[in-house]
């Protein structure tokens, strides 16, 4: 398909908000890399609110369409929202759904306009609640509506939208690729970091990356600093994230004692530069569709302790350990185990550059397969109309 440079395809992404999450991540790292001049994306938000990466978005040429927040006692207004913005904005061939809620909303009414559907799940399936329970309702009839399913790994494809769907020639995983070459461990970072937050060369940093919210089980995270507290080992615990639970984090962090232990870092957007300064980093996820934090922590050449609930495709080098939720000393005695190795041997910091290449993580091949297939996706619809046409 031939592009023209004054006129690319442009992908409309529906999500909930632009921040500093996961999957807004992982699409900034795509649309970063994207040639600009093909593809461009835009991004359906419900959040009236200016989010982290709205003004990024804006200077690299993309969109930002506020719509309306799903409210079941609203369903009709919803639907008339989107079947008007179709009807205005026919330069939308293809719907990128993140939202997974409302997918069967949306994109049937994509699907009306002409649209190519596509249905991402970056989850797989929660503890079961009323909430849980719901979404999945509310979410079933998409694996009937999409025309392509992406999932952040094969249990997240399952999960969302069956086994059928899954393993069929519509569905395929899609790496939560991360810029590699950033993640290198390099020591003169690592000092620069540690001087920042008065960190001194000795000193054990343990950490952990992501919103402070149930699925990442944050309270495990306060057991297991208090044990190691208990155990008598000298540490500092950077945790990278915010969320709504972060008030009665901080009560409990108050509660156990761990102020001088514990520090709520707040997000940062150069997170490949702060895990230069780990020296071990945990992630006991109640579920994951992947967790690109555990990658992230792996490309940076960490030792990475995961819950045995994050999906097997996370782990990419030797340096990933998955560990029981229900045994809190396990978790302390792998943390004092890499700390011996990392202070006792000297400190050792591989290089695993190749072996995220080699797992299919590296962002310029991720979204350089994604481009490739926005193009050759359009350029098939539009061969298909001109068929129907003659």
């Amino acid at each position: 398909m031939t592009i023209n440079n004054s006129n690319p395809i442009r992908i409309l992404h529906v999500l909930t908000a632009m921040n500093m999450a996961g999957t807004e991540t992982l699409l900034m790292n795509f649309y970063r890399n994207m040639d600009r001049t093909k593809v461009q994306f835009d991004f359906a938000v419900s959040t009236k609110k200016t989010c982290a990466y709205d003004e990024e978005i804006k200077s690299l040429g993309g969109r930002i369409i506020h719509y309306p927040l799903y409210r079941p006692n609203k369903d009709i207004k919803y639907r008339e929202w989107w079947n008007r913005f179709f009807t205005r904005h026919p330069e939308y061939k293809i719907v990128h759904g993140h939202i997974g809620s409302t997918a069967a909303i949306y994109l049937k009414i994509a699907k009306k306009y002409g649209c190519f559907t596509i249905a991402h799940s970056h989850s797989t399936k929660g503890k079961i609640s009323l909430k849980e329970i719901a979404y999945r309702l509310y979410s079933y009839p998409t694996r009937y509506i999409a025309n392509q399913f992406f999932g952040c790994s094969q249990q997240a494809l399952i999960d969302r939208y069956g086994g059928k769907i899954a393993y069929s020639s519509k569905a395929k995983v899609i790496n939560n690729a991360i810029d590699a070459e950033k993640y290198i461990y390099n020591p003169n970072v690592r000092e620069k970091i540690r001087n920042e937050l008065g960190i001194n060369r000795k000193q054990l940093v343990i950490g952990t990356v992501g919103r402070l919210t149930p699925p990442k089980n944050p309270y495990e995270i306060i057991r297991i600093c208090a044990e190691l507290k208990r155990r008598g080992l000298e540490y500092k615990f950077l945790w990278y994230g915010t969320g709504e639970l972060e008030e009665e984090i901080k009560k409990r962090i108050a509660e156990e004692k761990l102020n001088d232990k514990i520090y709520l870092m707040g997000t940062r957007a150069d997170i490949y530069n702060v895990l230069q300064a780990f020296d071990v980093f945990l992630f006991p996820s109640l579920w994951e569709g992947l967790g690109i934090a555990c990658v992230e922590a792996q490309a940076a050449g960490l030792p990475t302790l995961c819950s045995d609930t994050v999906p097997k495709e996370a782990k990419v080098t030797n340096n990933c350990l998955f560990l029981p939720l229900d045994n809190t000393g396990k978790w302390c005695d792998e943390i004092v185990k890499a700390t011996h190795i990392i202070f006792e041997k000297g400190y050792i910091r591989p290089n695993t550059y190749e072996d995220i290449l080699r797992a299919d993580y590296d962002i310029k091949e991720v979204s350089g397969w994604l481009e490739e297939f926005y193009i050759d996706t359009v350029g098939r619809l539009k061969h298909e109309n001109s068929l129907h046409n003659s």
